[in-house]
């Protein structure tokens, strides 16, 4: 892979099991949708996605319960340029996501970006981004710099999968800009 010159920014990517942070990556580098058997990741796992003239170190961060304790990944967040938290939109529990995140947020400097991704918004049952936005994560966030975007990552059909994530990650990486040129000044 022929790396662009420009920047390069380390990004975490969290969540609790199985809300889809693998098959993420695994579009985002490849292009393409992730086979069904795709397995959950151990500890961690990094993939180079190149979006434009950047290219983003996506850390992938096992979410196994296991793993909730932060130690496990404190090295990660602590020096990341910016957040990438993934939440199944179509769960209805959200105890674990919600240590997750305020466990994280702990860890960052205010100034650190932060993508939050809806994803599972194919399923008839998902709870849209907005809703997020209201009710799960407003208090948690409210002095940060975030936005929220619903996503497909990967459609057992193949006809949304990949479904906006592409537009969530340009947005971010304008975001990552902007923090890296505020913490040069």
């Amino acid at each position: 892979m022929e790396l662009p010159s420009k920047t390069i920014y380390s990004v975490v990517l969290l969540g609790t099991s199985g809300v889809g942070k693998s098959s993420i990556a695994f579009y985002l580098e490849h292009g393409y949708p992730p086979p069904r058997n795709i397995r959950p990741t151990i500890a961690f796992g990094i993939s180079h996605v190149v979006l434009d003239d950047s290219v983003i170190s996506l850390i992938d961060v096992g979410g196994q319960r296991k793993f909730l304790d932060m130690r496990y990944h404190e090295r990660f967040v602590k020096n990341a340029d910016g957040l990438v938290f993934v939440i199944d939109s179509s769960r209805r529990d959200f105890k674990y996501d919600e240590q997750w995140l305020k466990d994280a947020l702990e860890l960052i400097s205010e100034s650190v970006p932060i993508l939050i991704i809806a994803n599972k918004q194919d399923l008839p049952n998902a709870l849209n981004p907005e809703f997020f936005k209201r009710h799960l994560l407003l208090q948690k966030l409210q002095n940060r710099n975030y936005f929220i975007f619903g996503t497909v990552a990967a459609d057992p059909g193949g006809v949304r999968s990949g479904e906006n994530l592409e537009s969530a990650f340009k947005c971010f990486i304008e975001q990552l800009e902007v923090s890296k040129q505020n913490n040069n000044l």
